[in-house]
């Protein structure tokens, strides 16, 4: 077997900053990025897996270096050390070298276009070239709640649709909410597209109602009045919270995904890791490695514009698999997670763009 040509980042030791959370690709030269009293379940996965260094080296040489890596968020980068990001993009100028920056998170601020970036949300129809759409960072729910092993559901007459989180807001987040929406929302008015704008939660909302009322399925909920996922926010310990999450999962046929603040979730990932089905309710949204991967192959994606008819789509899809092939789409999901979308597995597809884009 050849040896796999790695892709070498020149980051500066002095660039480093203490007490500031560095970008995830440092993992293993660094340490955990995420904190484990604050992010937990971010904490756990990154002790399991991360970035594969198969694929790519880090250096201080910059005679060795194929590209520039700025060693924290944009957004970080942005608000607490914008001279240390004026300075990586000067040093990538200098050396002749492509730049490349994290810039994933719930707030997407714009970066130069000679700047790549990673990213995690977005929509289809305001993709800049520079972007290379990751997924966000999905524990391994099968490795660490049920020893590895696929637990099948078979194929019954009428499907199990399961979602355990936060679907409500207080009313001065709802106002607040549309209030900041309000240019999308009168520009949904003349092109539909921009009505994927809105915050997900009112998605969630809505599509919960849609399928607590559908009599063409069964719908195994469990809302939670808060975002679960950092410690500041979650009603529960994170041990009981993801027990539940994963739980409600396991007792479905499908799980429903439906995005949160930026237009992706962690959810649907771990879905997939569970094997189970995701139905996905599509914003617009941009999908990870999806010229890699048949979506439909391993998931049922359905336009945010058919959000009325979820349950009759839900329905009629499942009626048309066979007890084969529902079983069948069970395991591609799981594929589907442990090749392209956990941590360690998601390197090399990242890494091949990364090159792709740098003609290396």
């Amino acid at each position: 077997m050849l040896e796999y040509k790695k892709i070498v980042f020149f980051v500066s030791p002095a660039w480093r900053r203490e007490g500031y959370q560095h970008t995830p690709l440092l993992f293993p030269f660094w340490g955990n990025a995420f904190s484990k009293e604050r992010s937990p379940f971010h904490y756990a996965l990154f002790e399991r897996h991360g970035f594969d260094t198969t694929y790519f080296a880090v250096t201080d040489k910059e005679e060795d270096a194929d590209l520039v890596l700025m060693p924290y968020p944009h957004n970080l980068a942005l608000r607490a050390m914008p001279d240390l990001l004026a300075e990586c993009r000067a040093t990538a100028q200098r050396l002749g070298k492509p730049l490349l920056v994290d810039g994933i998170g719930d707030i997407e601020n714009p970066i130069p276009r000679e700047v790549l970036v990673l990213r995690y949300g977005g929509y289809r129809f305001s993709r800049t070239t520079n972007e290379i759409i990751i997924p966000p960072y999905a524990d391994d729910l099968l490795e660490a709640y049920c020893g590895g092993e696929v637990r099948l559901r078979e194929w019954h007459e009428t499907p199990t649709v399961g979602f355990s989180g936060w679907a409500s807001l207080t009313p001065v987040q709802e106002v607040r909410a549309i209030l900041k929406e309000l240019p999308d929302r009168l520009r949904g008015v003349f092109m539909s597209r921009y009505r994927a704008k809105k915050k997900g939660v009112f998605f969630r909302r809505k599509a919960l109602a849609v399928l607590k009322h559908s009599r063409q399925i069964t719908f195994n909920t469990f809302a939670r009045s808060s975002y679960s996922g950092h410690i500041d926010t979650a009603s529960k310990s994170a041990d009981v919270l993801r027990k539940e999450f994963v739980d409600n999962l396991l007792q479905s046929d499908y799980g429903l995904e439906v995005r949160g603040d930026p237009n992706t979730s962690t959810r649907l990932f771990e879905i997939l890791s569970l094997g189970r089905i995701p139905v996905i309710l599509d914003t617009e949204r941009n999908f990870p490695f999806d010229d890699k991967l048949d979506y439909a192959s391993f998931a049922l994606v359905v336009d945010f514009r058919e959000l009325p008819r979820l349950g009759e789509h839900i329905a009629a899809f499942h009626r048309s698999l066979t007890p084969g092939e529902f079983r069948l789409m069970q395991l591609r999901a799981r594929d589907a997670y442990r090749n392209y979308f956990r941590v360690d597995a998601l390197t090399r597809p990242l890494i091949e763009e990364v090159k792709k884009r740098v003609h290396l």
